[in-house]
């Protein structure tokens, strides 16, 4: 009786650091985020929007729930067939992850990184000629985003930013050129929903 129970204890035991153990050190995380949004509102151009954007990611556990990694970020928007935006940018990410309760819990997400862009915007003059105007850009940012996370699996995470802190700073290369810096604020207004994959000799 007495070796059923402490062996019922030591399983026990055992699947609660599995459940626990959300991400290992040397294991490889694989994966990424996708966002699509589209609208009807009024916007400055006064036409229907979408925003879609994907972002791969891969990163390395330096420690137990703590990663490293490089973020790559692909965007696209467009206002009806008048503006059309295209942007690409690059970030270095530090991950940390908070157990709740299992296979539940809540992520830190420093990150920091470089992007350029191109918009094009279709205009009629007076004369009725079409008129396009480019604007190329360069991006540098810096931000903190927080989010929850599920272990569907041992090998993967489903997880959800919740917006966060951002600083931008903009060099736009139309005409002479000029530069704008934003401070943005944005908790839990817009989610962008991932998976990762985590690779590591433990789990095979």
């Amino acid at each position: 009786m007495k070796k059923k129970l402490l062996l019922a204890i030591a399983i026990s035991i055992f699947l609660v650091h599995s459940l626990n153990a959300q991400v290992e050190k040397n294991d490889w995380l694989l994966g990424g985020t996708f966002s699509v949004n589209a609208n009807n509102s009024n916007n400055t151009l006064n036409y229907p929007n979408s925003n879609t954007g994907i972002s791969p990611h891969i990163a390395y556990a330096i420690g137990k729930n703590s990663v490293v990694g490089l973020n790559f970020n692909f965007n696209y928007n467009t206002a009806s067939d008048s503006y059309h935006y295209l942007a690409f940018s690059t970030n270095i990410l530090y991950k940390k992850y908070f157990v709740i309760k299992h296979k539940l819990g809540w992520y830190t997400q420093l990150g920091g990184g470089i992007g350029w862009s191109r918009s094009t915007l279709t205009t009629i003059d007076q004369s009725g000629q079409e008129e396009k105007i480019v604007r190329n850009g360069n991006l540098f940012s810096v931000g903190v985003a927080p989010g929850i996370y599920f272990q569907a699996s041992p090998g993967i995470l489903i997880n959800a930013d919740c917006g966060g802190l951002g600083y931008n700073y903009v060099y736009n290369t139309y005409g002479d050129g000029y530069w704008n810096s934003s401070f943005n604020v944005n908790f839990l207004s817009t989610f962008t929903f991932g998976i990762d994959f985590i690779i590591g000799k433990h789990r095979s």
